[in-house]
């Protein structure tokens, strides 16, 4: 049995528990009436704890204590790109401001996610993870009319998406505890 701890379950973990969450709350699962504009605080404390902190600290261990082998650096950088956004997202729902201001930093977080996404085809990273930046992709793309309020379905896609990134991150939560 392996004595070394890999910081990437937590943060894979709090990537999961915050876009699931997310996800059923975009499609209308608990939100009074599906209205999404009634999404609450709880769900800014989902996102700085679970989506932030989690994948903060998985950063820092990535960088600090080099766990994630040869790629300890993209890891790093990956996983902290994806705290400080939800920190971000989590903040907003707290403190309130411009969606349109938020919608054009998804425009250019869009760029950042197809580098990051170029680095692991290049670097064969497995399916699942390539599947995850493409959703990712995806997701990015409709949350800019999402956040113009172009329309409800624009959230309601965005919750689907959300969905699906948390699904298909399960097997690389799997492959950090060691079961793949």
């Amino acid at each position: 049995m392996s004595t070394v701890i890999n910081p990437e379950v937590i943060g894979v973990f709090g990537l999961m528990v915050t876009v699931i969450v997310f996800g059923l709350e975009q499609v209308g699962v608990g939100v009074k009436g599906g209205n999404l504009s009634e999404i609450s605080k709880s769900l800014a404390y989902i996102a700085i704890i679970f989506g932030g902190a989690t994948q903060i600290f998985t950063s820092l261990c990535m960088y600090l204590f080099s766990v994630g082998g040869d790629h300890s650096l993209y890891l790093g950088t990956v996983f902290g790109f994806f705290g400080l956004f939800w920190v971000m997202v989590g903040v907003f729902f707290i403190k309130g401001g411009d969606k349109k201001v938020l919608a054009h930093f998804f425009g250019v977080s869009w760029f950042l996610i197809l580098a990051f996404l170029i680095i692991a085809i290049q670097d064969a990273f497995p399916w699942y993870f390539i599947t995850v930046l493409v959703l990712i992709l995806g997701l990015l793309a409709v949350l800019i009319p999402a956040w113009y309020g172009k329309g409800a379905i624009w959230g309601r896609i965005a919750g689907v998406i959300n969905i699906l990134i948390g699904l298909f991150a399960i097997p690389i939560f799997l492959g950090a505890i060691g079961l793949m």
